[in-house]
């Protein structure tokens, strides 16, 4: 059998075996092949398995050596082995952090104090070199001096790094796992740092008077497709509008491969205005590594000690918004959505491994590949909805009293984000409300001595203007409404005014 008949016979492919043969020319200690080879963890250990049945690669407990079959193999594929190039001092990553000797010398007993890793919120710390790699790429970015930084999720505790500096103008942790939070509230005490920390599921919306308000945000998210759009989107919904504003998150080709990565790149780019301005050699190490595969059944002989060092390792992209960025709507995740576990995270690799069982697909939600004919839907049913709307003889419309916090409310109510509000009164009478969504925006003009209210919704995405309207009617309590509904965005030739009675007089 030839060598091109051979590679056909691999379920993988050829990009990801090619990647796996230069990871084994480069290395031969297992689990440092697993962390660099850019392939997700349970389809190399099939392609290494795969290797070994066809006699092109032998097992020496935790290392692995091609044989001279296997070298001719790789030299069919022209993959040839490179030269380690990569700087020892910054790892990659092209930052040094010697300017911050204190911080980070505070900061090392801390990381080792640290509470331990816990699964269920897929953690693992990292390194504290690589932390403050990270650290330094932000402070070169201008990311950190005199700004308002998010963090979502701190099991690195970055938050304190960042803290010890004194640059940051505030820094606010959001945190799921009460055991980290109480660990970064104690050090912020004793260190007296300028550090706000929330316990809070990011799965949920966050606290509203967060929204907007941020120049930076960072997380770790989890690396299902849904997971990471889930965390970097509700990073964003923090920024605040206009463009300089920046976002980083920590990514991996062990629990992702890169057709994830260009599912996620599109959606991000078609969807927010940003740009992606680094994707960083993977320099970011988890000390986590050290006890990945202890204690796990594991059915490949190379993996079933642990490994001697860290060989856990992800890239550190960021994100720069431009100047016609405006923050998304906040949401809950859907509860139908997985989050954290797929056919390429870890943990079901260790299954595969362990039972044998064949790895299931990559679940990739349908609306993700369907981008042309989501364009082509909005195009017919439009961008927006636009609704006007007319209160008659209101019984509330006599002060503008209690106007902005029933705007806050109504907004909230229909997964909105408020952006900006401004509400003035007029002399003898009258007022008036214009109210900035980040899905476009409210205007409400009242004229007390009439008992008239004019109200003008405009939305985008999935807020509904509907409970904007409902939640103001409520307000006002007029006897009579007229509303008229509008379609934003369509085809020119169906751009046609469509007036619909949603309420009768009363």
């Amino acid at each position: 059998m030839t060598m091109t008949a051979l590679s056909r016979k691999f379920s993988a492919g050829s990009d990801d075996i090619a990647r796996v043969m230069r990871a084994l020319l480069e290395q031969t200690d297992a689990w440092q092949v697993a962390g660099r080879a850019n392939v997700p963890f349970a389809e190399l250990v099939d392609i290494l398995q795969n290797l070994r049945e066809h006699g092109l690669l032998t097992f020496e407990k935790s290392e692995l050596r091609l044989t001279r079959e296997g070298e001719a193999f790789a030299r069919e594929l022209r993959v040839a082995r490179a030269e380690n190039v990569v700087c020892a001092q910054c790892a990659g990553s092209g930052f040094e952090f010697e300017l911050f000797p204190d911080a980070y010398h505070q900061f090392v007993p801390l990381l080792a104090k640290r509470p331990p890793a816990e699964a269920t919120y897929d953690q693992g710390a990292l390194t504290a070199e690589s932390v403050f790699r990270r650290l330094a790429l932000m402070y070169s970015k201008g990311d950190v001096a005199d700004q308002k930084i998010l963090l979502l999720g701190d099991d690195d505790l970055l938050s304190i790094a960042l803290a010890l500096t004194g640059l940051p103008r505030e820094i606010v942790v959001i945190e799921i796992d009460s055991r980290v939070c109480e660990f970064i509230e104690r050090v912020a005490r004793e260190k007296r740092l300028n550090l706000r920390v929330i316990q809070h599921d990011a799965r949920e919306r966050l606290p509203f008077a967060l929204r907007a308000q941020f120049d930076t945000f960072v997380t770790d998210p989890s690396e299902t497709i849904q997971g990471l759009l889930l965390f970097v989107e509700k990073g964003l919904a923090m920024l605040a509008p206009g463009g300089g504003r920046a976002g980083y998150f920590g990514v991996t080709l062990i629990e992702a491969s890169m057709l994830k990565w260009n599912v996620w790149e599109r959606h991000l780019l078609q969807n927010h205005a940003l740009v992606f301005t680094h994707i960083s050699e993977p320099f970011s190490l988890y000390a986590k590594g050290d006890q990945m595969g202890s204690g796990v059944n594991v059915n490949f002989p190379p993996m079933q000690a642990p490994p001697h060092a860290p060989w856990y390792r992800s890239s550190f992209f960021r994100v720069e918004t431009l100047k016609e960025f405006v923050p998304p709507a906040d949401y809950d995740s859907n509860p139908h959505d997985e989050l954290y576990q797929d056919a390429e995270s870890l943990d079901e690799a260790w299954h595969v491994l362990a039972s044998s069982e064949p790895k299931s697909p990559i679940p990739i939600p349908q609306e993700f590949l369907n981008a042309s004919a989501q364009r082509a839907e909005q195009a017919q049913n439009g961008l927006g909805r636009h609704i006007i709307a007319e209160f008659w003889n209101c019984e509330n419309a006599q002060s503008e009293n209690g106007l902005a916090e029933a705007i806050q409310e109504a907004v909230r109510s229909a997964r909105a984000t408020l952006l900006d509000l401004n509400v003035r009164r007029f002399y003898p009478q009258g007022f008036s409300a214009i109210a900035l969504l980040a899905e476009s925006h409210l205007s409400l003009h009242a004229w007390p001595e009439l008992g008239y209210v004019a109200l003008d919704v405009f939305t985008c995405g999935e807020a509904d203007p509907q409970k904007i309207v409902q939640a103001l009617e409520e307000h006002f309590k007029p006897r009579d409404t007229e509303y008229i509904k509008i379609p934003r965005g369509r085809m020119r030739n169906h751009v046609v005014p469509e007036p619909l009675e949603l309420a009768k007089s009363r």
